[in-house]
């Protein structure tokens, strides 16, 4: 193998690495690492066909992690922005949900449970169903099937959940310190007219 194909063996090796440690990089980190990879690649192998490797690679390094950054910017804006309108969006379920108070007022107006269960159908339910709600729901005159559905249903309906990537958490512990005392030394001591022996 030539020179020319260590540097390409090099810069692919090189370009698998920085794909490898992508994976706890945002949009614009790794674009710009992305791109000044393939920048670099690209930019070795055009300029070596003018005899300018070296330079080419630092080009299309330096243009690809441009380009790479920016779109992974906008990439993270978008994210950014779809986190934005979906807590929105969960805010505003959770406001026009219907609560304890909203059951117990439909259900002394006469309004039947096959009605009260679509309307936690449609708008969702934000329940409190602790076990003295529950008594209290009884009392109030609230059926068991309806307090049923409210335990199986309580939940904002229509929202999805939302997961952010964030950076993986870096813990960092102190070494435990375990002291260790040497064994005591067995003593000797001669005893005239007795056969020495060891005390621990």
């Amino acid at each position: 193998m030539d020179y020319l194909s260590y540097k390409k063996m090099f810069l692919l090796l090189l370009l698998c690495l920085v794909q490898v440690g992508c994976s706890s990089m945002n949009h614009t980190q790794a674009g710009a690492a992305n791109g000044a990879g393939i920048g670099a690649v690209t930019g070795a192998i055009i300029g070596s066909h003018s005899g300018n490797g070296g330079a080419g690679a630092l080009i299309g390094a330096a243009t690809g992690g441009l380009a790479g950054s920016l779109i992974g910017n906008a990439e993270d804006a978008r994210e950014e922005r779809d986190v934005a309108i979906a807590q929105a969006n969960h805010e505003r379920m959770a406001r026009s949900a219907i609560k304890n108070s909203d059951v117990i007022h439909m259900s002394h107006n006469g309004v039947s449970d096959s009605v009260i269960i679509g309307a936690i159908r449609s708008r969702g339910g934000a329940f409190d169903l602790s076990p003295q709600t529950i008594i209290s729901l009884k009392q109030q005159g609230i059926s068991d099937q309806l307090i049923e559905f409210m335990q199986k249903h309580n939940y904002v309906a229509g929202t999805e959940p939302v997961i952010v990537k964030q950076r993986p958490a870096t813990v960092v512990t102190s070494p435990s310190v375990v002291y260790v005392t040497p064994r005591p030394r067995p003593r000797f001591r001669p005893r005239t007219g007795i056969h020495g022996h060891f005390h621990f």
